[in-house]
């Protein structure tokens, strides 16, 4: 009896220890959990049917090539923000540093070590390094030293159209470069919009038209212009003897323009009646606007020279 009592004893004493090592094991497995791959879209980040993006569950990605088997680039993030029609290279990120990497080859073509980097066009990328701007070259090389602050809205793009970049002096002040850093415009404004042949920019509330030779086109740019009427209110009587009412408008002779935003009191004879300070106008009748304030809640009233109402 007391030999067949030491033998469960025996049997339940390794029982428990397996039972303690079983679930050790299993905690451990759930410490070492293996990472999870797979696949995902690259949204034209690869140009290479070899070339697959494998994602792991911690996010990052590694860049292989499925005829060779070789992993060409391996934990890094892809910039999926970035993806551009106009060159080879797209950017990736890598301990917080970006850097850029061939869309074909899958190769990394500059090594992460920027702080923000813009899309490569026409030949030049803008990259970020101590807190400026400059622009480089598919090498690496720098072609337009680092002279530009970051500022964010507006200037997030800075990437060259048609041979033009919009960037910002020390100042804050925006103008336009070529290819080569020259000033085309000189940072003297608030802001600048690029097109092809000209560029819209804008000094205290006013917009200009200036060219790339830097001489004004157009000295008072507007975004739009509407004629200002107010309702009157007629009576009728229709066939059947009904009084009826109708709102009738009436047109002032003033006219409501509008610049970045921003409106004006303007007359027949395109004189500005004010400057661009108001959120809306809206006529009461002939001689009486209502101007809404850019707060979006305060009025005041202004009589038909624009002057306000005391």
């Amino acid at each position: 009896m007391k030999t067949l009592c030491k033998l469960v004893i025996g049997i339940s004493a390794w029982g428990f220890i397996g039972l303690v090592t079983v679930s050790s094991l299993i905690i451990g497995c759930g410490h070492d959990e293996k990472k999870i791959e797979h696949r995902v879209i690259e949204d034209g980040l690869l140009r290479n049917d070899d070339l697959v993006a494998i994602k792991t569950s911690d996010g990052k990605v590694t860049i292989k090539n499925e005829t060779t088997g070789r992993k060409t680039i391996k934990d890094i993030k892809l910039d999926w923000t970035q993806a551009s029609t106009r060159d080879s290279l797209a950017v990736f990120c890598s301990e917080d540093k970006r850097g850029y990497y061939n869309m074909y080859t899958g190769e990394i073509a500059i090594p992460a070590k920027y702080r923000r980097a813009w899309v490569f066009s026409e030949g030049l990328a803008a990259v970020q390094s101590n807190g400026m701007i400059g622009f480089i070259n598919h090498k690496g090389e720098t072609v337009i030293e680092f002279n530009y602050p970051y500022h964010g809205n507006p200037l997030s793009s800075f990437v060259f159209d048609q041979g033009h970049c919009v960037v910002a002096d020390s100042t804050g002040k925006c103008g336009v470069i070529d290819n080569e850093g020259e000033w085309l415009i000189q940072p003297v404004y608030d802001d600048v919009s690029a097109f092809k042949e000209y560029a819209i920019v804008s000094k205290a509330g006013v917009r200009l038209q200036v060219g790339y030779d830097g001489k004004v086109l157009n000295s008072f740019v507007l975004d739009s212009i509407t004629s200002l009427t107010y309702d009157e209110t007629q009576r009728y009587e229709n066939r059947d003897g009904e009084i009826q009412f109708v709102n009738i408008p009436v047109n002032t002779g003033l006219f409501k323009y509008r610049v970045g935003g921003r409106c004006g009191l303007m007359d027949h004879n395109c004189k500005r009646l004010t400057e661009p300070l108001y959120a809306n106008i809206k006529a009461v009748d002939r001689k009486m606007f209502r101007a809404l304030l850019l707060d979006s809640y305060s009025e005041v009233i202004l009589n038909e020279k624009g002057e306000v109402m005391k």
